[in-house]
This record gives C-alpha cells, sequence and structure tokens, in this order.
C-alpha cells in the first residue's frame, strides 16, 4: 500500500496525472485538428486547473499522499507542471495564509497573508472581487519566497522543480506554440483567477478576529463528495493537518463553537459566491467600511 493516509488520494492524484498527460498530447497532436476543435478543449482545461489548485495541490500541501518520500517529491515536480510554478513555493505561501488567516493590515498598511483579501482593501474592508482575482497572478513575489525556502532547507526540492517546470514548458512549446500561446497561457492565467475567486469567498465575511469565524464554509453535499469535502473551509482552518476525509467529523467535534460564532455559511460553492455578495455584505456589516484601527491584530493560529 503506498498511500500513508487513506486509497481516496488516488483520485485527485489520478486526475492530476491525467491533466498532465492531457496537455502534452494536446500539444503533440494539435496541428492534426482544425482550430475550432482545439479550441473546445479549453473549458475541459481550465476545469481541471481549477480542480487541481482546489483539491489536489491543497490537500497535497498538509496530507502528502505517499508514504515514500521519493514519491511525494516526484509528485511535486510532476504537478508543478501542471499549476506552472514550483508547487513547493505554493505550500511556502499556503502554510502562511494558514498561520496568519486571511489578516488585516496592521500599522505599517501590511498584512502578514501575502493572499489576504484585505491586503488590497481600504478602512480595514475586503478589496474589491474583481480587483482581487484578475490582478492577483500578477502579484506573486516569487524571489522572497524562493530565498525563505532555499533558508529553510528546501533548495534541492526547489530546484528538482524548477527544472520540471522548464523542461515541461520547453517541451510543450517545441511541440507546438500554438498550443502554448492558444491554449496553455490562456488556461494558466484564467486557471489562477478561478483559484483566486475560490479562496476570496472562502475568506469574504470572515472575521480574522475570531479563529472560529475567520473563513467561510459550504456544506452542500453534492459538492462536498466530488470536491474532497472543501466546502468544509472553516474547519479546515481549525484543524489544517485533518485528512480530507476527516474534516465532517471536525464540524462536529467542534460544532459548539462554530454555532455560538457569528460566521459565513455559503449558500452556493465559493466559485459562485459571487451571486450572493450583496447577500453577505449586507448580513455581515461589511457597508458601509470601518476604520482599520477599530481592529486588533489577529491570533495567530497553531499549525
Amino acid at each position: 500500500m503506498i498511500w500513508r493516509y487513506s486509497w481516496r488520494d488516488s483520485i485527485p492524484c489520478g486526475i492530476t496525472l491525467f491533466q498532465l498527460a492531457l496537455n502534452f498530447w494536446l500539444a503533440a497532436s494539435w496541428e492534426t485538428r482544425p482550430l475550432l476543435h482545439n479550441l473546445l478543449f479549453v473549458p475541459p482545461c481550465l476545469f481541471l486547473f481549477w480542480y487541481n489548485g482546489l483539491v489536489a495541490s491543497h490537500s497535497f500541501v498538509h496530507t502528502p499522499w505517499f508514504k515514500s518520500e521519493l514519491l511525494n517529491r516526484l509528485y511535486l515536480a510532476l504537478n508543478s507542471i501542471n499549476i506552472g510554478l514550483p508547487q513547493t513555493h505554493y505550500t511556502h505561501e499556503h502554510l502562511i495564509h494558514h498561520r496568519y488567516t486571511n489578516d488585516r493590515p496592521g500599522q505599517d498598511g501590511l498584512t502578514q497573508d501575502p493572499t489576504s483579501t484585505f491586503a488590497g482593501g481600504k478602512n480595514g474592508q475586503h478589496e474589491s472581487m474583481l480587483s482581487y482575482c484578475f490582478l492577483g497572478p500578477f502579484r506573486l513575489d516569487l524571489l522572497g519566497s524562493f530565498g525563505e525556502i532555499c533558508e529553510r532547507g528546501g533548495a534541492s526540492q526547489l530546484a528538482l522543480e524548477i527544472c520540471a517546470c522548464l523542461a515541461g514548458f520547453g517541451t510543450l512549446l517545441l511541440l507546438s506554440w500554438q498550443y502554448t500561446l492558444l491554449l496553455l497561457v490562456p488556461v494558466l492565467y484564467l486557471g489562477w483567477v478561478l483559484e483566486h475567486i475560490e479562496n476570496y469567498y472562502e475568506h469574504f465575511g470572515g472575521e480574522p478576529e475570531d479563529r472560529y469565524a475567520n473563513s467561510t464554509s459550504y456544506y452542500g453535499r453534492l459538492y462536498n463528495a466530488l470536491f474532497c469535502n472543501e466546502g468544509y473551509h472553516q474547519e479546515h482552518h481549525l484543524r489544517p493537518n485533518v485528512h480530507w476525509t476527516k474534516r465532517p467529523q471536525v464540524r462536529i467535534a467542534l460544532s459548539e463553537r462554530l454555532d455560538q460564532a457569528h460566521r459565513v455559511i455559503l449558500r452556493l460553492p465559493p466559485a459562485l459566491a459571487w451571486i450572493e455578495h450583496g447577500r453577505i455584505a449586507k448580513e455581515f456589516g461589511l457597508i458601509p467600511s470601518r476604520p482599520a484601527e477599530q481592529f486588533a491584530k489577529p491570533e495567530v493560529a497553531v499549525l
């Protein structure tokens, strides 16, 4: 048995390996199909990218799937090609997110969490959804992240993933520059836009100062069955290292504290929660804006 936690991790693992194989097949066979037929692959490729970031990459950060560290390192390198950047960077940034959980700017005007929805906001409020999601992919601090990763002893894995990305993208470009320009680049950008939408509504309306209300949750059964319980996001922030199969149990175990908290429970999955943006803003007092100095810095979560 190669799985550290559950054979069910073979599902997101298999989907991401299929994503990788599909991209190389599309590049290699691009010129055998009319352009319109090729562009029909954009939606499924975009879905696979979104699923990868939402489920596979995210779950792997907290609970690496394999008993073998060699397999874990190999998967990180291969999946780095899928997401368009070293997954070690994604891991580094995401763990900072968990430590500071979407915090508000401090006295220096900066947030500790680089992905905080408050980072670009005003008067202690969330940044607008459109600017956060469409500009977010351009705000990566790769050099700063790489430096910290190397300082913590992750230089060899980071180098492996960078080499995998360069080799993977170089091969795809050689196979078909048309595929790279017309499919790969748009999917990478729009895929990261979707990931930012997901993160935005997993925290929009949350109170960073309250560990039991600093995120949102969505309890739709079909969504959680298909997307590995990603709807249990508040529960995930409270117990980040619990395997995704156990997140409903976290909700039960912490039900008393969760029920007491004034927290956002979404009526739609996070990727569609922009539809209920106004309802959340009104219900949780996000309009009008409140001065940032009214808020204390949040408690740092202990992972």
